[in-house]
């Protein structure tokens, strides 16, 4: 009666307790209505079999007691009856079924131990299921003490159950299943497994287990399934694992598994799964894999995986499912896949592969799936399109992806009978020629498209109708020129628009403000364009509209969902004032309205602030006021920049407080006042540039507390880099470009791609004063250091060499006396040096770097310098002439010395020169080793030559 209502069947136990020759009754899933309280006396003498599963009242203690009688019950099943919540009363019930074989409690709501419930089961007990019971728990090792020993099917998979699987499991040798995962279970897989010789299906998935795979694994050889999937296990893949010859799945993905895939693998002729991605597997994949003649499904991607891949693939015909991607394979992808014609799926991306896509792909007609991404393929797709388009039944790919490649040519048109194409992604190649409405003719289900990078043509008329509706379009760096493109009307569920660098021109068309939230677009990005008139007045909450010329000011009554991450409107004529909308923008991280015209003060934020703000670049514009208090609730910031605006007043205290900033950058403003003391508590700070301010005062001995410029400082957060990776998910393949401007050898420069590399104090065109703090040298990782147009006094540190990794060192424009400290020539990276117009005095260091310091420009303005390539300090004509008239007082007595050391030099060359060329006579071996390092000390010294006069 499984499944059947009964939900009318009022009485029903009584009814059925009248059957006293019942053996076997199934109510699974039966609609059962409530038992009244009052219970018959039992009468199912007979009965072996019973199935409660899936009722839904209250199995009370009562009906626990009643079902006691039932001495005769073999099997017993009330999973998912979430009303079962007396765990002693099930005790005792179960101790009285001497009976059961065969007990299922999945998913029920008792609380409790499992000690409890089992401490009296019946020693006949063959079958226990106790998964899903989430209130239970317990320690393996007591649940196992109270089991029988004849068990043979055992599941305690998603329970809290906990230690270490004790060896006492070793002795239940008649087990046939045993699966725990999802456990708290930890330790060693013990190595009394091995005894477990009739055991057929073993799952210790998710657990926290340590240490390596037992060898005499390979002693289960009825042993069909194996999963350690997404545990500790260390070490390599057992040989012995080649000995279970009834192994049919074989999972070990997400492990830290090392070392080689076993050549033994290839004798296990029953596979149909095997599954090793996500370790450290390293070395070649074996030739025999080609021997597992009934493999499905192939995964050994994500691992450290070299060589080729091996050409015997392609003999493994009933594959269905391959992905060898993420590793570090090279060679040419062997044309025998395309032999496996039933295979569906297959990725080899992200390796090292070159040669050109094989011509056999063609007869690939069941593939759906083709990822050959990011990888050193060359040639042209016609040879793979030709072939799909040819298939008799229709090519059933759906997804292609071929991007980061060297992939040339023109698109062939017959890539529009590719009926079945749901996502196709060819950027990042030198692919060029045209495309035209013949390669999307019947591309009706095309989903996802990603054409950029290429230098194609996109040639579509403007009443086109795409044949499909996709989610995310980008051509990027492709040339479409023209108008804003009216097809993309069509595009009803489009979330993400890529149309940078793409030639377009005019203004955005009105309709395209309605079609924003119709569609719900969330990505659009319109940068490097020339596109013109105003800013629309509705943005997606993720919007690039960077490097064009839009004018105007941003409408007032602008519609920006709260929801916004990215508004990057730089690089424009943006005029009016700055946005008030910035305060409602609690989910924005980053805004760039660099390189503008906006101008007046900062909004005043009340009830809502952008605190997730983490990356602000409004420099080079014309706003005023003072610093911007509504960053005061910014914790969040990385990134601020500042620069070149018109802000005045003091830097508030409160600067410090922001403890994740890495930049910051308020160059060019007119701030006021000393630098704040606990501007030292920006642990993470790389660049601080507060030049061409009007900051008085001492320079705070708290910059030595940057720690992020310490060489042996390293950020505890990942996603803090200009790449924004961790933050970028729902942005496809955009990402905003953090970047900032830094003042260094005399030149100003752009750095975006190495940003996170890059450290630097400018505190230069300042009004500072007092002297260069000890504390600044604490900055071993510093690479520039600004100091100069300020009015600084005292000596150059003695101890500045410790800054080994400094590029560039301007301390020109102070008061600074003394002299230039010698060390300083020992700073071997140092390739920008000002001192001029100090105070200095004494010898200009010799040597080392300060050889490639030739202009006198560098310590112009310092009267009292002198030596190279100043003129020479009036001491070294001094000592020149008592020298010279020493050595003729001693002329004579000196001649006697000289005969002697020459002497010496003629005798030491001799015995060395025979030695030398009569070891060279006497053995090749020699002979040839002294050659090599005669060619290995000239090679060394050319290049220390060129590189010191290279400079």
């Amino acid at each position: 009666m499984s499944c059947v209502n009964l939900s009318k069947a009022t009485n029903w136990l009584h009814q059925i307790n009248l059957i006293p020759t019942l053996q076997v009754l199934l109510l699974e899933g039966a609609s059962l209505p409530r038992v009244s309280p009052s219970l018959p006396t039992f009468n199912l003498t007979s009965l072996t079999m019973l199935d409660l599963s899936g009722y839904e009242w209250n199995i009370s203690a009562s009906m626990l007691r009643w079902l006691s009688n039932a001495s005769n019950l073999e099997r017993l099943d009330i999973s998912g009856c979430w009303r079962v919540f007396d765990a002693e009363a099930l005790s005792v019930a179960l101790g009285s079924l001497h009976n059961l074989r065969k007990l299922v409690l999945v998913e029920t709501q008792i609380a409790g131990q499992f000690s409890t419930i089992l401490k009296n089961v019946s020693r006949m007990l063959q079958y226990l299921d106790l998964r899903w019971n989430f209130l239970l728990s317990g320690e393996i090792s007591t649940i196992l003490s109270i089991l029988p020993r004849r068990l043979e099917f055992l599941a305690l998979d998603s329970n809290n159950i906990y230690g270490r699987i004790p060896e006492m499991l070793g002795n239940y040798t008649s087990l046939r299943h045993l699966s725990m995962s999802y456990t708290r279970i930890t330790g060693d897989i013990p190595r009394t497994i091995g005894k477990l010789i009739h055991l057929e299906y073993l799952d210790l998935s998710r657990n926290d287990i340590t240490g390596e795979m037992p060898l005499n694994i390979g002693n289960l050889t009825n042993l069909e399934a194996l999963y350690l999937i997404e545990t500790n296990i260390t070490g390599s893949i057992p040989e012995s694992l080649g000995n279970v010859i009834s192994l049919k799945y074989l999972g070990l993905f997400g492990n830290k598994i090392t070392g080689e895939i076993p050549k033994t693998l290839g004798s296990l002729q029953n596979m149909l799964i095997l599954d090793l991605q996500g370790n450290f597997l390293t070395g070649q994949i074996p030739t025999t894999i080609g021997r597992i003649s009934n493999l499905r499904y192939l995964d050994i991607s994500k691992n450290h995986l070299t060589g080729e891949i091996p050409t015997t693939i392609g003999r493994i015909f009933n594959l269905r499912y391959l992905d060898v991607s993420k590793n570090h394979l090279t060679g040419e992808i062997p044309t025998t896949i395309g032999r496996i014609s039933n295979l569906w799926y297959l990725d080899v991306s992200e390796n090292n592969l070159i040669g050109e896509i094989p011509k056999t792909f063609g007869r690939l007609c069941n593939l759906w799936m083709l990822d050959l991404s990011l990888n050193n393929i060359i040639g042209e797709l016609a040879d793979l399109l030709d072939g799909l388009s040819n298939c008799p039944q229709g090519a059933a790919l759906s997804s292609l992806s071929i991007a980061d490649n060297n992939m040339s040519g023109s698109i062939p048109s017959n890539l529009g009978l590719l009926a079945h194409l749901q996502e196709l992604d060819l950027s990042s190649n030198s692919l060029q020629g045209n495309m035209t409405e013949a390669h999307f003719s019947q591309l009706t289900s095309l989903s996802y498209l990603n054409i950029s990078f290429n230098s194609l043509n996109v040639i579509l008329p403007n009443d086109w109708h795409p044949p499909f509706h996709a989610y995310e379009i980008d051509m990027s760096s492709c040339h479409l020129g023209g108008t804003f493109p009216s097809w993309i009307q069509s595009q009803r569920y489009l979330n993400s628009l890529y149309l940078s660098g793409v030639g377009l021109s005019g203004t955005i068309p009105l309709w395209f403000s309605n079609f924003i939230p119709n569609t719900r677009l969330q990505c659009l990005d319109l940068s490097s364009n020339n596109l013109s008139g105003l800013i629309p007045s509705t943005l997606s909450p993720f919007t690039d509209l960077s490097n064009n010329s839009f004018e105007g000011s941003i409408p007032k009554n602008i519609t920006i969902t709260d929801s916004a991450q990215i508004l990057v409107l730089s690089n424009n004529h943006i005029n009016g004032s700055f946005p008030p909308f910035l305060c409602n923008l609690t989910s924005i991280f980053f805004i760039d309205l660099s390189n503008n015209h906006l101008s007046g003060t900062f909004p005043h934020c009340q009830n809502s602030f952008p605190h997730a703000l983490e990356y602000l670049h409004l420099n080079n514009n014309s706003i005023s006021g003072q610093f911007p208090s509504f960053l005061k609730k910014c914790k969040l910031l990385i990134t601020l920049d500042l620069g070149e605006n018109k802000l005045s007043g003091k830097i508030p205290t409160w600067v410090g407080y922001l403890t994740s900033l890495q930049i910051l950058r308020l160059s060019s403003n007119s701030f006021t006042g000393v630098i704040p003391i606990n501007i030292g508590y920006l642990a993470s700070l790389k660049v601080l540039d507060l030049s061409f301010n009007k900051l008085f005062g001492k320079i705070p001995s708290s910059v030595g507390h940057f720690r992020a410029m310490f060489q042996d400082y390293t950020n505890s957060n990942p996603c803090h880099d200009n790449n924004l990776q961790c933050a970028m998910a729902p942005m496809g393949s955009y990402r905003p470009k953090d970047k900032i401007l830094i003042t260094a050898k005399g030149s100003t420069y752009e750095y975006i791609r190495i940003l996170s590399l890059v450290t630097s104090i400018d505190l230069s065109h300042n009004n500072l004063s007092g002297e260069i703090p000890n504390e600044l040298m604490m900055l071993r990782d510093l690479h520039f250091l600004s100091l100069s147009n300020n009015y600084l006094t005292g000596t150059i540190p003695e101890n500045i060499a410790v800054l080994t990794e400094l590029f560039s060192l301007d301390l020109s424009m102070n008061n600074l006396t003394g002299t230039i400290p010698s060390n300083l020539s020992a700073l071997n990276f140092l390739s920008h040096l000002n001192l001029s117009f100090n105070n200095l005095s004494g010898r200009i260091p010799t040597g080392n770097q300060f050889l490639t310091f030739d202009d006198p420009a560098i310590y112009a303005g310092n009267k009292d310098l002198c030596g190279w390539p100043l003129p020479e300090c009036p001491s070294d004509e001094a000592q020149r002439g008592p020298l010279h008239a020493k050595d003729d007082d001693d002329g004579n007595g000196s001649k006697l010395e000289k005969v002697l050391d020459y002497a010496f030099i003629a005798m030491g060359f001799i015995i060395g020169f025979w030695a030398y060329w009569g070891a060279m006579i006497m053995k090749k071996s020699i002979r040839i080793a002294l050659f090599q390092m005669a060619d290995r000390i000239y090679d060394w010294i050319y290049v220390q030559l060129a590189v010191k006069f290279g400079r």
